[in-house]
Formats: structure tokens, C-alpha cells, sequence
């Protein structure tokens, strides 16, 4: 039998190796559970899986270069409150930094997204709330003052909180004790390790 001619054989090849290239990158998406897959998805569809955000939350805070928290205290596991879920991750670029964003689902079935970003403020808020804006005012949560913007004209409001190094966001349609609830978990923790690295050992 006549050999194929060798353009055919490449494709083939080619093939071949980039099958298992895309399993391995799928692999490691899913793995990380850094997907966007659940950002603008109905929050009452109940075929949108929840994710473990911890190991986002760890590797965001090693790698992005101002504090990041993890929502924690009572009743909060791996950066979820208890009757909540959490179905997205992601990283978007902005003058200045990038900002670092959940998504969540309330036990109400409403979204709201926590963003945090060492990015200049008015900056981070336009990303995130859509459009350039001043506070309609401000709410207290234990203890500390909270800006609020909006709602805008799809009903959605930010709380936005300046700590040193950062600016924090709590943004959706939810309501105000579900925003109070998630910016009370956030802003109660500490900033997670900047590193992973093991400390030299000593000499």
C-alpha cells in the first residue's frame, strides 16, 4: 500500500498531540475552579454548580500582589456562608491591577459578587459597577463604614470599602442583610499569606 503523503501524516500528528494538550488545560481549569462560567448566569438556575473557592482565594493572594480575604467567622466555610454558594471565579485587567472577583448565590437565589483589587478605587469601582459613579451614601457594618453606589437601572448596588493596600466590593441585587452578612465576613478576616513559599531555614 502506498505510503501517505506526509502533509496528511503532520495533520494527523498535530492531532494527535493536541488532544491531550486541551484535556490537560480543561483539567486544570476545572481543577482550580477559576471559570467564568457562572458571572451572568441566572442565580435561580439550579444546574449552575457550586465551586470551592478556597484554593482561588489561596493562589489570588500569592500571585496578585495587593491583600486579598477570604469571607470567614461563624458559619463561613472556605470563603462561603452557611445557605449560599459560590459558582465563579475570575481576574480582570484594569489600569493599574487587576480585580479579583467571586461570584455568589444567596439562599434568596439573587447574585452578588465580591471584588477586591489593589487597582486606584474610582477605577475598580467603574469596572465592577459598570459606569462611573459617586456614593448615593454609606452603611455601617460592625464597626466600619461602607460607600454606597446606586442602585443603577438594573438594580444593582455596590458597597464598596477602602482598607490599606485594597479596595473591597460587594455588588449585586441582593438584599441589604445579605450584602451586610457578606461584607461582615470579609472584612472580619485578615489578609490571607502573600506567599506559599516555606520560610529559609535557619543557618
Amino acid at each position: 500500500m502506498a505510503e501517505k503523503p506526509r502533509i496528511l501524516q503532520n495533520r494527523r500528528d498535530m492531532v494527535l498531540t493536541m488532544v491531550p494538550l486541551i484535556a490537560l488545560c480543561l483539567l486544570v481549569l476545572i481543577a482550580s475552579g477559576n471559570f467564568k462560567l457562572g458571572f451572568g448566569a441566572d442565580p435561580k438556575d439550579e444546574t449552575v454548580d457550586p465551586i470551592n473557592p478556597r484554593g482561588v482565594y489561596q493562589v489570588s493572594a500569592e500571585n496578585l500582589g495587593f491583600p486579598v480575604r477570604m469571607p470567614g467567622g461563624t458559619g463561613v466555610v472556605d470563603g462561603v456562608p452557611e445557605g449560599w454558594k459560590a459558582t465563579a471565579t475570575r481576574d480582570d485587567d484594569v489600569v493599574g491591577g487587576k480585580v479579583f472577583s467571586v461570584n455568589y448565590v444567596t439562599p434568596e437565589k439573587n447574585s452578588l459578587q465580591l471584588s477586591q483589587s489593589g487597582a486606584p478605587a474610582d477605577v475598580v469601582i467603574e469596572s465592577v459597577y459598570g459606569a462611573k459613579a459617586t456614593p448615593s451614601g454609606s452603611v455601617p457594618v460592625e464597626g466600619r463604614t461602607w460607600e454606597v453606589y446606586g442602585p443603577n437601572d438594573k438594580n444593582r448596588s455596590a458597597w464598596v470599602l477602602r482598607v490599606e493596600g485594597a479596595v473591597i466590593i460587594v455588588f449585586g441585587g441582593g438584599t441589604v442583610p445579605r450584602f451586610t452578612e457578606l461584607a461582615a465576613a470579609v472584612q472580619s478576616q485578615e489578609p490571607l499569606p502573600r506567599s506559599a513559599a516555606p520560610a529559609p531555614a535557619p543557618r
